[in-house]
């Protein structure tokens, strides 16, 4: 992942942090916040933060998203989104994406904190939307430029429709539609902060790319998701528990690997909406 540059070969990011993460004062979370820009993954190993702090942290970025519409959430936190999986409930979201980008809001960033985590497997992978952009022919670049694409929930239609009759998974559908909604985002997207140009593209939500026919566009998102699965614009990361990792979802997609069945792994996810620095430029 060009952006990420490695501190050596036991990490695969420049910055680590480790230890304690809390009682710091501002400035403290303003260098977190410039080193995220500049690297796009910060992973902070074996916090063992508490719920309480994983949200007093989340929010010194900025505002957080109201409960997920489909998975559960921590009890009595209602931000803490809880991922936990296991045989008799495997992951449904096996495919690079960027979180929730049918909101209206295309949300900031994500913080994931592991609970549980198997010996073999689990790993996180994270790709570069700003590498992606910059490997394109720059007659690509020219013919994406004005293309928008319509975002929508995706792969959770399958949480919606799965275990349940025709009829239920029909009306689960139907409601869900206007709970989560579409957005319609210009595929060539630009950084608030940094100005520059990446793709905003990804498997999972983008369902179909306006102005084009059904064939031009699905032979379009053929070739974006490919050309974005790239290992050389990709880091992966080996979880412990109490690790703590932030990313930049604007400008990365993600890969959470589900090869560690029939194992069990409990992961906590906060997301942060709107960043608080990029609104106060």
């Amino acid at each position: 992942m060009s952006e990420l540059k490695v501190k050596d070969k036991d990490y695969l990011v420049r910055d680590t942090y480790s230890g304690a993460i809390l009682n710091t004062d501002e400035s403290a979370y303003n260098k977190i916040y410039e080193i995220l820009i500049e690297n796009l993954v910060i992973i902070f190993k074996r916090t063992n933060i508490t719920n309480q702090n994983h949200i007093k942290f989340a929010k010194n970025f900025g505002n957080l998203d109201e409960p997920h519409h489909v998975y559960p959430h921590v009890k009595d936190y209602k931000n803490i989104v809880l991922l936990e999986n296991d045989e008799n409930n495997p992951p449904d979201t096996n495919s690079w994406h960027t979180d929730l980008t049918f909101k209206i809001n295309q949300p900031f960033a994500s913080v994931l904190v592991a609970r549980a985590v198997p010996d073999i497997g689990g790993d996180t992978l994270w790709s570069s939307c700003y590498s992606a952009y910059n490997r394109l022919p720059n007659d690509m670049k020219k013919y994406l430029e004005n293309l928008k694409v319509i975002h929508d929930f995706g792969d959770f239609r399958n949480s919606l429709a799965k275990n349940t009759s025709d009829e239920e998974a029909i009306k689960l559908l139907n409601e869900n539609v206007h709970k989560f909604g579409h957005n319609i985002r210009p595929i060539i997207g630009i950084h608030p902060i940094t100005k520059k140009k990446y793709l905003n593209f990804n498997e999972s939500f983008s369902s179909y790319i306006i102005g084009l026919t059904i064939n031009e566009s699905n032979s379009l998102k053929t070739f974006l998701t490919n050309h974005m699965n790239k290992p050389e614009d990709q880091m992966r990361w080996k979880w412990s528990t109490g690790d703590m990792v932030m990313w930049d979802n604007r400008v990365t997609m993600h890969y959470a690997v589900s090869d560690y069945m029939p194992n069990y792994r409990c992961m906590n996810r906060i997301t942060v909406v709107n960043d608080i620095r990029a609104n106060k430029n």
